[in-house]
């Protein structure tokens, strides 16, 4: 028998590294060929980072693909228009609530519709209106001036406070040294009962005498 040659294992290796892709490619759903279904159009400020084929879903459930971006101009103003491609069986219910999400930890963008309630369908070729996408830097941005504006408040109030204090300073002080004098008297009684508790009870003694002449 002839050995069989390294060639010959390399190209049977592809084909079969081929054949293993392709099954993978088409059991995951990813790629669908004929597969029945409709559009629509969702309209957004920003696109956000979104490309064509990304996900679309249905209340978290994955139900088409953005078939095609472009540009849009309305009243002067610059959008952009996706194009969704939607699965027949898959229909949303009217006023829904398209956004643009997140997925995993690759950032991945895609486009999430919620519709939970209505009397009606969204029909095909509906034109939709989707929510404002929040960046990170956005929502950053944000936090940093809720703290800046919190920070100003802690100052105006220490301000305050440190004033409230200065104005006061002669009865806080007061206050302080009659705590303080207080706290020795106590300190005291307490020393002269610990080395001498008979006292307590002959104290009682004349209180009960002191009781019985009134």
């Amino acid at each position: 028998m002839k050995k069989i040659n390294n060639e010959f294992i390399v190209g049977l290796f592809v084909i079969f590294s081929i054949v293993g892709l392709l099954y993978l490619t088409f059991s995951t759903g990813k790629v669908q060929l004929n597969k029945e279904g409709y559009y629509i159009y969702v309209v957004f400020n920003d696109a956000a980072g979104l490309q064509k084929n990304a996900p679309v879903m249905i209340n978290g459930f994955e139900v088409g693909k953005i078939n095609d971006i472009r540009l849009s101009y309305n009243n002067n103003k610059t959008e952009i228009m996706f194009r969704l491609y939607i699965d027949k069986n898959a229909r949303i219910m009217e006023n829904p609530v398209v956004s643009i999400k997140t997925l995993g930890l690759m950032g991945e963008k895609y486009i999430q519709i919620t519709a939970k309630e209505g009397k009606d369908y969204v029909k095909p070729e509906t034109v939709l209106y989707g929510k404002p996408f929040v960046d990170l830097d956005t929502l950053m941005d944000q936090a940093q001036v809720i703290t800046r504006d919190i920070s100003q408040e802690v100052n105006k109030l220490v301000i305050s406070l440190n004033s409230t204090v200065d104005n006061n300073k002669g009865n806080v002080d007061n206050i302080l040294k009659n705590l303080e004098s207080a706290s020795k008297n106590f300190e005291e009684f307490s020393r002269d009962i610990k080395s001498h508790p008979w006292k307590l009870l002959t104290k009682t003694k004349d209180d009960k005498k002191t009781e019985s002449r009134r």
